[in-house]
């Protein structure tokens, strides 16, 4: 077990620092970090990240999670801190954690500095001051991370929920279906002929739903926000009995593999 500690320096070689940048920068490194570590899937005390260890001067301090982590987890957590500082995400096993949002709550942190002022933010590698990889925050580099950011992403796929509510009376007729992996609401907008299939899958209130089509993802949070539907169809109902005559049934399905070696190794375990 261990804490994770990143140190703060802000406004480098000036004497003094409004209090209201100081607290609207304040504001945003709390923001960006808690949602750092909920993509991280992390449990967040009531106060999360502590301030401490106060340098006179510029405004210089360390930033320290409020619970010690397991080592893998804050080994993930500080990897993940510095592909966000860097603004490299070249590590896709960790990055499919991070939204969108959380790069755009670490951007807005630049958004109170000068033109020529940056905040730098250093990732401790044993816990002294000598070890500190250090990483600088601009405007420049905010107006980079925020780029991409800024429109939505369409691709063909599918969602899987649970038909919240059915609009048949819009411009575009819609199910609003609640995703079963995100719990968020997606806006599923069919063609008249598929009025048909919408009114079938709410034949049965809790049943799971997929739909198929493109789907539009939110460059606010990442989470997919509508789709344009190509075809509704209910999951198949899992009956067990089925599930148990079907075991056995392709017993050189994983060839010389033990079964549990094969499914370790479609893991990637």
């Amino acid at each position: 077990m261990r804490h994770v500690r990143i140190r703060v320096e802000l406004n480098k070689g000036r004497v003094g620092m409004p209090l209201d940048k100081m607290a609207a920068i304040a504001r945003d490194a709390v923001e960006f970090l808690g949602s750092l570590t909920r993509d991280l899937g992390l449990e967040e005390p009531a106060h999360a990240w502590l301030a401490e260890n106060f340098d006179n001067g510029s405004v210089d301090f360390d930033c320290r999670f409020a619970v010690p982590l397991e080592e893998d987890r804050a080994l993930r957590l500080s990897s993940a801190m510095r592909m966000v500082f860097a603004n490299d995400y070249s590590d896709a096993t960790t990055a499919m954690l991070i939204r969108p949002e959380t790069r755009r709550r670490y951007a807005r942190i630049a958004h109170p500095l000068d033109a020529d002022e940056v905040a730098r933010f250093g990732i401790y590698r044993d816990g002294t001051v000598e070890s500190i990889e250090w990483f600088a925050l601009s405007a420049a580099l905010a107006a980079e991370i925020e780029e991409p950011l800024a429109s939505s992403h369409r691709s063909y796929g599918e969602v899987q929920g649970i038909v919240h509510a059915f609009f048949k009376e819009a411009e575009r007729p819609y199910l609003k279906v609640r995703e079963l992996s995100t719990q968020q609401l997606v806006n599923c907008y069919f063609p008249k002929e598929l009025y048909p299939n919408a009114v079938e899958v709410l034949a049965e209130p809790d049943a799971v739903v997929f739909v198929e089509g493109w789907t539009t993802e939110s460059a606010e949070t990442g989470f997919i926000s509508e789709i344009d539907v190509a075809d509704f169809r209910l999951a198949p109902e899992f009956r067990e009995e089925v599930y148990r005559q079907a075991l056995g049934s392709q017993p050189d399905f994983t060839g010389k593999m033990e079964t549990t070696d094969y499914i370790r190794e479609v893991r990637g375990e």
